[in-house]
Order: structure tokens, then sequence, then C-alpha cells
């Protein structure tokens, strides 16, 4: 502990560069990660992206088709037909009014204005709905033509068009992310190795006198592997600091209440999972570089 003291002392801005550049680098992976959750859990609210979402007709249907109001028993078989008989159609699913308020509980409940509107709706609320998966996602114009002019079709969406941008803003934003991170990983990895080398070298007398005396290669070793270790635990906490703001400002802050309608957010147990994965990347990150280096460099 007092050469790890001393050696902290001789290389202050190395070390705090070192922190600084693997608290950054934990940061953006961290926030990739989340996002990567994130990207799942709207793909598993929604479904499969090539679907299509058919709404049937409720009491206030305002679409044409719908003139006659409730679908009927005799509608819905005529449009379940033609699903089976649709060469486009992989598979379709039913999804009912209670299915439909007890998914927008999930949803509304995330804000305060969410749980309000959730007051005024009921199952009633809502109508049938088939979501379809199509064999080939970019042929779904003539099952959506074929459905919308059926009766009790109250409206025919592609979740794809719908979501489409979504995914591609958070794949892009993922990517970005990660690819920035594994950036600032190997800037990392070359400022641990400077730092070994900066250091072994300001100390080679005192390594000199410990191989002559007989120290062992681990105690030669340890000062360097405890140092790497302690700037791995700062960035690793900073970073998680860092996340905990995201989460709190931004995704409490703004997304669950402004979007919250839209999907269902990520929460502080999705944060925690991302800041104990982050931290096991931080030891391995300063751990692995640390011993093979001062090998290297230690000649030990």
């Amino acid at each position: 502990m007092s050469e790890l003291r001393q050696s902290l002392s001789r290389n202050k801005s190395m070390s705090i560069s070192l922190i600084v550049t693997m608290t950054v680098s934990l940061l953006l992976a961290a926030l990739g990660l989340l996002i990567l959750a994130q990207s799942d859990r709207t793909e598993k609210y929604y479904g499969d992206r090539l679907q299509l979402q058919v709404d049937l007709c409720t009491r206030n249907s305002p679409s044409a088709n719908c003139i006659g109001g409730l679908t009927t028993k005799d509608q819905q078989a005529a449009i379940e037909e033609a699903l089976r008989e649709n060469p486009q159609v992989k598979s379709f699913e039913e999804r009912t009014p209670k299915e439909q308020y007890e998914r927008s509980r999930v949803l509304y409940s995330q804000s305060d204005t969410g749980k309000k509107l959730l007051e005024t709706l009921s199952p009633r609320s809502f109508p049938s709905t088939y979501f379809v998966t199509l064999n080939d996602p970019e042929k779904f114009d003539s099952v959506e033509s074929q459905l919308s002019g059926m009766e009790g079709v109250g409206r025919v969406s592609s979740i794809k068009e719908l979501l489409g941008p979504l995914f591609t803003f958070l794949d892009n934003l993922r990517n970005g992310a990660l690819a920035i991170s594994a950036l600032l990983v190997v800037a990392a990895i070359l400022q641990v190795s400077n730092t070994i080398r900066m250091t072994a070298y300001a100390r080679r007398r005192e390594i000199g006198i410990m191989r002559l005396v007989g120290a062992s290669s681990w105690h030669i070793q340890l000062p360097f592997v405890l140092e790497s270790m302690l700037a791995a635990l700062i960035s690793a906490a900073l970073a998680a600091g860092g996340l905990a703001a995201f989460m709190q400002f931004v995704v409490y802050g703004y997304l669950r209440d402004t979007l919250s309608t839209t999907t269902t957010w990520v929460g502080w147990q999705d944060a925690f999972t991302v800041m104990g994965e982050t931290t096991v990347l931080a030891v391995l990150l300063a751990m692995v570089p640390t011993l093979l280096l001062t090998r290297k460099y230690l000649d030990v």
C-alpha cells in the first residue's frame, strides 16, 4: 500500500487521464447496453416488426366500414378466413379488448398524466385487434388493401412503417455509442500501457533491488495491479453515477412522462444490471492489460 501511494503521487496526471478515459468509455458502453435493453423492450411490446395491425370496429369507429357499429361475429369470421387464405400472411393472432386494456395499463401507469387518463378508460374503449405477421415485410400492400375494404375493419396500419424509424434510430444510436466506446477502450488500454511503462521506469532502481533480494514476481507486480484496479473501480463508479443521472433526468424526468404511451421504458433494474456489467468490463479492462504488460516491462 505504501508503494501504491508513492506510485499514485508520482503519476497523478497519468492516473487522472486514465480514469477520465476509462470513465467516458464505460459510460458510452453503458448507454449502448441500456439502449440495447430499450430496443429489446420495444420489440417485445410491439411484437414482430413484420406485423400489420388490424383494428376491428367499435361502437364509435369513424371508418366507413363500421356503419353498423361493433364488428359482428360473421364479419370477424370473414376477416379471419381472408387472413388464413392470403398467401402473404405467415400467421396472425387476436388480442381482445381486455388484453389491449391491460397492455395500455402498463404504458399509461408510467406517468401521472397517463394514470389520470387510464381512469377514463375501460376494456370497452379498445377494439379487438389482429396482429398479422407477413412472409415478406416489403409486400404488405396487398394484404392491407384487401383488409381495408372489408366490413367490420376499422383500421389497418403497418407497424413496420410506424416503428421503422424508431428502431433505426435506436440501432444507430446504440451502434454509435458502442463504436465510440470501443475506440476509447483502445485508448484506455494504451493509457494503461503507457502508465505502467512510465512507472516501471521511475521505479527501476527499487525493482532492481527487489529482484536482488529475491522478491516474488507477484510482490513486484502487485502495486501496479492495485493501481489499475483502483482506477478501474473509480471509473466504474463515475460511469455508474453518469448512468444514474441519465436515468433520473432523461428516462424518468422526460421520456416516461412525455412518451409514456409509445412503449415501455427501461427502469432502475435495467440500469443496475448495466452498471454491474460495466463494472466487470472495467475490471477486465484494467486487469488483463496490466497482468500482461507488467511481465513485459518489469521482466518478472
